[in-house]
């Protein structure tokens, strides 16, 4: 059975009044009473446009009886572009009026503007119902095919698809012009035509997005026609993607992007999430590292969420891209602050990656391979209703970065990094809508080694690091009623850590399992209720072996010298290692609950709350989290939003912190209160601002002390205690011009300010990472024929130093040791930085072929990362972040 459907506006545009009315009635009762006023000219300066489409389910009742026909309808499209009162033109039967009408109440418009303003229009619809033979699966299609066939199948049967692309064009006409015979593709852009006589025919697809394309087939008597149209867009845009639906924010801090829309952005090497490090409230990282510093706090204090649940790392190292395949990608949300309460167990930030149903009816892949990595994308379809997704990427930067570095004349520092990522996706349809189950299985790996081994160099250092993590996912998607759903993800994982210098090397090896089940139950149009589990348990396993420090007592002890970070000081150690192994069990149950209220058109509230135990060592700590978020639309023309939320947020200490051999195992949850304000305004319906203002403190965090207790008589350091506060404040700002077809861009400018006691007792001092000012720049223009040039220009304020004002040499252990000046009382220079992206795209029927060249520091600029000081701590140097490193590639899809 296929249906047929047209949408006319040029038919009968009645521009019904510049405010939503109730029904068709009281529009004509306000025209009426607008004749005796002066009469303005009603210029239509932007139709509609359908950007949600329901499909009409054909009745059984008609198919048996054999009822088919157009149906004609006029309907209502509001200002808002919701669907108004639906009138009947004409209909052959009230059961295919009942079958239309219900599929078009659920249709989503962009409004339709008269003189510049959001206005209520009637335009013309047309659904046309046919009888036809269901479409049997069949083998990959080629452009002309003939099989034998019967009286009753059809002369030409075929697909109307994208070009490149190969996606199905709904709706599309295909038409015998010389017979005056018309029929539409359906959903899945399928046709057939009968009735043509023996002969040559010319058959012509037409869609009003793509450019039309004829074909002459031969009809022979007995034979079926089979044809493939692939039409290439009349303007190509690779930032569309399939509306799904938006969601309406919810928050006040929350910036999400959509899958594939940001694919070249300049100096992310064309991953999306990537992009999250141009937003307001992120910090920059030194050497593009893949460390999360949002509004002030330290990284360990901000959660990376994959479908909700926590992976350690979002980055691969050194700038590398995300540890996601980008095909995989549904959303990113980015929360600065303030997030709700599906996330917990942390106080910063968080950045929750959705993946997306990877289901499919075609054969799919993608190949990208540059000079830093390569990655290989493929999706698969099995059967109607199970399809199979996987996803490779191996870095081979280990190769060619240090030539790069070398011809810099870096040659002190030798940096080899080198990582993997893998994902596979099945998916199964279950039935009904919203009913589906997947299995997720992703992991990654990343190493790096720093050395420096100059002859002539005072300065060795020995450094090798690896984190590596692999999750496997069941999941759930159960459409339980029309207004309650659930999603349900067991899982389990393995992480692990390894960190080694020169004479010493860590090992932290980890073991998890869990399960998180959402609720989503929308009890009126008003009210949207979202509740859940949150279950995480882990077993983490700390070994080491770590140097002996020489015995001062004993002068004659056999040691070495050991250098400490980048700014110098230095301790003697033996070549006796200690070995060390502690295993201890983290995690935690948590239930959280919250209500979407609409108390009217304009004001938003959402009150919510986080409860359950976070566990560490012998330690389960019982905590309630309270959260508030409250939207108040002051101009809904401009949607010019006022917002507020205020939160409260824990997680356990850091492992090492509170371990019984290193830490005090009697340390308390770490706390934080969030609150914000802001303002949201469109200029226009893809210019937009966003500015926000907002306030951190945490508390009762775990810092040094010198402090001793005495347990039975014996000495026993404390280590840390719970004394440590910090306060983050500042200014978010991001005036953005959403993606069109041919342009997107926007700036970003966050200004901060970020302070704590580093030690029991001390002074509050600048964070380690602070940055005062943060300016990032980006925009992107598409020329004709595929060819797309952007660029991205970063200013940030440097990071605060504590100054060394000389050297004193240790007369003990034979060296020098540095004499500090006050403490982060300085900052470094200010870094800057210019990237560039070129990209060009070749359409072919089946695929598409880029090439790029990204550029990252196009003119060279010489930031300093760090500072290096002579062994005497008289003479230093700075150590430059990366050169300029271009990165050329390829990427083709099908």
């Amino acid at each position: 059975m296929m249906r047929r459907h047209a949408l006319s506006i040029a038919v009968a545009l009645c521009v019904l009044a510049p405010e939503e009315r109730a029904h068709a009635q009281a529009v004509r009762e306000d025209l009426r009473q607008e004749k005796d006023q002066p009469k303005v000219k009603q210029k239509l300066t932007k139709p509609p446009k359908l950007i949600k489409f329901v499909e009409a389910i054909y009745p059984k009742e008609a198919a048996v009886k054999g009822i088919a026909g157009k149906v004609e309808l006029l309907i209502t499209i509001k200002s808002d572009g919701a669907v108004g009162p639906i009138t009947v033109v004409k209909s052959p039967d009230p059961i295919l009026t009942k079958a239309a009408t219900d599929a078009i109440k659920q249709f989503k418009f962009s409004p339709a503007e008269v003189n510049g303003k959001p206005a209520t229009i009637q335009v013309q619809y047309a659904y046309n119902f046919a009888i036809q033979d269901k479409f049997k699966p069949r083998t990959p299609d080629w452009m002309f095919e003939r099989k034998k066939r019967s009286g009753a199948d059809d002369v030409v049967v075929g697909r109307v698809r994208e070009q490149s692309t190969r996606l199905p064009i709904p709706g599309a006409s295909v038409a015998a012009a010389k017979y005056g015979i018309e029929v539409k593709a359906d959903g899945r852009g399928r046709f057939g035509i009968k009735d043509l006589p023996p002969g040559k025919v010319k058959i012509k697809a037409i869609s009003l997005e793509h450019k039309a394309e004829t074909v002459e087939i031969t009809v022979r008597e007995g034979e079926q026609n089979k044809v493939t149209f692939y039409l290439p867009r009349l303007k190509d845009n690779p930032y569309e993607t399939v509306v799904r639906g938006k969601r309406r924010q919810t928050t006040v801090s929350r910036v999400t992007l959509r899958g594939k829309q940001l694919t070249s952005v300049p100096g992310t090497f064309g991953d999306p999430i990537r992009v999250i490090e141009n937003l307001p409230g992120l910090a920059r990282v030194p050497y593009v590292g893949g460390a999360l510093l949002v509004r002030g706090a330290a990284p360990g204090d901000s959660g990376v969420f994959l479908n909700g649940l926590r992976i350690p790392i979002i980055y691969h190292f050194l700038g590398g891209p995300s540890v996601l395949n980008p095909q995989f990608l549904d959303r990113i949300d980015y929360y600065p602050g303030n997030a709700d309460v599906r996330y917990g167990r942390l106080i910063a930030g968080t950045i929750n990656v959705e993946t997306r149903s990877t289901h499919t009816q075609q054969l799919k892949g993608a190949v990208d391979i540059n000079l830093l990595n390569a990655s290989l994308f493929l999706n698969v379809p099995i059967t109607d209703k199970i399809s199979v997704a996987g996803a490779v990427r191996r870095s081979y930067i280990d190769a060619i970065l240090p030539a790069v570095l070398s011809a810099a004349g870096q040659d002190a520092t030798t940096v080899v990094p080198v990582y993997y990522d893998y994902q596979l996706r099945v998916d199964v349809k279950l039935g009904k809508p919203g009913n589906d189950m997947f299995v997720l299985v992703f992991g990654s790996d990343d190493q790096l080694k720093l050395t420096s081994d100059e002859a002539d160099s005072d300065i060795a250092i020995s450094l090798s690091s690896q984190i590596s993590f692999h999750r496997f996912v069941w999941g759930w998607r159960h459409q339980i009623t029309d207004r309650l759903s659930m999603r349900l993800q067991p899982f389990v994982g393995f992480d692990l850590v390894n960190f080694g210098t020169q004479g010493a090397n860590v090992d932290i090896k980890t073991w998890l399992f869990g399960v998180r089940q959402d609720f989503v139950y929308r009890a009126s149009k008003r009210l949207r209720i979202r509740f859940g589990l949150d279950i995480e348990a882990r077993y983490a396993t700390f070994e080491a072996e770590i140097p002996v420090p020489v015995d001062y007592r004993n002068p004659a002890a056999a040691g070495q010298p050991f250098q400490q970070g980048g700014t110098g000081g230095r301790i003697t150690l033996t070549d006796e290692t200690q070995p060390v192994k502690v295993g201890q069990w983290l995690g935690g149950v948590a239930t959280y609950l919250d209500a979407i209220i609409d108390v009217t058109d304009r004001f938003q509230i959402i009150p919510g709350a986080r409860g359950g135990t976070i566990m560490y060592l012998d330690n389960v700590r019982w905590v309630v989290d309270p959260r508030l978020t409250m939207r108040y639309t002051l101009f809904p023309k401009y949607k010019t939003t006022l917002k507020a939320a205020v939160g409260h947020f824990s997680n356990a200490p850091q492992p090492n912190q509170a371990n019984e051999e290193f830490g005090n195992p009697d340390l308390v949850l770490e706390h934080a209160i969030h609150s914000s304000v802001g303002v949201e305004h469109n200029f226009l319906s893809y210019l937009k601002l966003d500015v926000s203002f907002y306030f951190v403190h945490r508390y009762d965090l775990a810092i040094p002390t010198s402090r001793i207790r005495f347990v039975d008589g014996q000495p026993d350091p404390l280590r840390f205690v719970n004394a440590g506060y910090a306060d983050s404040y500042g200014m978010e700002f991001l005036f953005k011009h959403e993606v069109t077809r041919n342009f997107y861009g926007w700036v970003a400018y966050t200004l901060s300010r970020s302070t704590q006691n580093r030690v029991e007792g001390g002074d509050r001092v600048r964070f380690v990472f602070d940055q005062t000012h943060i300016l990032t720049v980006v925009a992107s223009w598409r020329f004709a024929k595929g060819w797309e040039l952007g660029a991205r220009f970063r200013l940030a304020s440097g990071r605060p130093e504590t100054p060394v004002l000389g050297g004193r040499f240790d007369a003990d252990g034979g060296f020098y040791d540095q004499i500090f000046g006050p403490e982060r009382s300085v900052s470094r220079p200010l870094f800057h930085q210019l990237d560039l992206r070129l990209e060009k795209t070749w359409f072919f029927k089946l695929w598409r072929l880029a090439a790029y060249l990204d550029v990252q520091n196009v003119y060279n600029a010489k930031n300093p990362e760090a500072t290096l000081y002579d062994y005497r701590f008289r003479q230093s140097g700075p150590l430059r972040g990366l050169p300029l490193i271009p990165s050329i590639g390829i990427k083709g899809s099908f």
